[in-house]
């Protein structure tokens, strides 16, 4: 069987034990949704005493909010069994992975597939579109397809992020908790403007963690706003080679951890 058409298949089977308790369901969809509202009330809060942040305006870090609300939700709904991964290497279940014929990771991803978190990305869907209509942008196919395109690597980067934290669960699972600074922590920090930052946490995740690329480089070119650490109008283009850079990472990691795991023996 295609590995689409089987993980379309053990998703669908998911999705028909979440929906057997509909009001349970409706709920967590809501309390998704409504979670993250109190997280953008934050951004409301602060701009109701300040005018601009860092030279922004409230519009400006909606559309970046959006951005990375969006990618985050995005990644987290495919990779929702990976912020659990060490339960695998602590309880040796990884053993019964190892000996399927389908890949490992894979099988993990497969494991959940939280929709409830759909609500989560329709409160940064809304966001951003509210953004949108307030900005004067001066839409073009070309900006329309940046933004596309980065909605996809944006994507993609959060969910190599995901993969590299479980990943390091083959070393140590006391780790865990730790990588979740580059993956809740990082959705916050990309939806801000990285100009609030020293210039040193700008450049790391612009060139060692590339968050930068998620929503605060295509939102430059968007507004047509110059790059405070002096990248060329070209390098705002580059969320997608960011994003095949990170896909590597996570592949040749995961892969490395694999190899790497040893069983528990029980």
């Amino acid at each position: 069987m295609e590995p689409t058409l089987l993980y379309a298949r053990l998703v669908g089977a998911q999705l028909r034990g979440q929906m057997q308790y509909k009001v349970s369901f409706l709920l967590a969809l809501l309390g998704s949704f409504l979670s993250c509202v109190t997280e953008f009330g934050a951004v409301l809060v602060l701009f109701s005493r300040i005018p601009l942040l860092a030279g922004w305006s409230l519009a400006e870090v909606a559309l970046l909010y959006g951005m990375s609300g969006i990618c985050f939700a995005v990644a987290e709904l495919f990779a929702a069994a990976l912020d659990n991964f060490q339960g695998h290497i602590v309880q040796g279940s990884f053993d019964r992975v190892l000996v399927r014929p389908r890949g490992a990771l894979f099988q993990v991803i497969s494991e959940d597939f939280a929709l409830r978190r759909v609500g989560r990305i329709g409160q940064a869907v809304l966001v951003m579109l509210l953004a949108v209509r307030l900005l004067s942008i001066d839409w073009t196919l070309e900006k329309g397809v940046l933004l596309a395109v980065a909605l996809v690597s944006g994507t993609v980067i959060y969910f190599a992020i995901f993969v590299l934290g479980a990943t390091f669960c083959f070393w140590t699972v006391q780790a865990k908790e730790a990588t979740h600074v580059f993956t809740y922590g990082g959705d916050g920090l990309a939806s801000y403007p990285l100009d609030i930052y020293r210039g040193s946490v700008r450049r790391f995740f612009t060139f060692v963690v590339p968050l930068a690329f998620v929503s605060y480089e295509p939102a430059l070119y968007l507004l047509g706003r110059q790059d405070p650490l002096g990248l060329p109008d070209s390098g705002r283009l580059f969320s997608p080679v960011a994003a095949l850079i990170m896909a590597a990472l996570a592949r040749y990691g995961w892969q490395l951890g694999v190899r790497h795991y040893q069983s528990t023996g029980t």
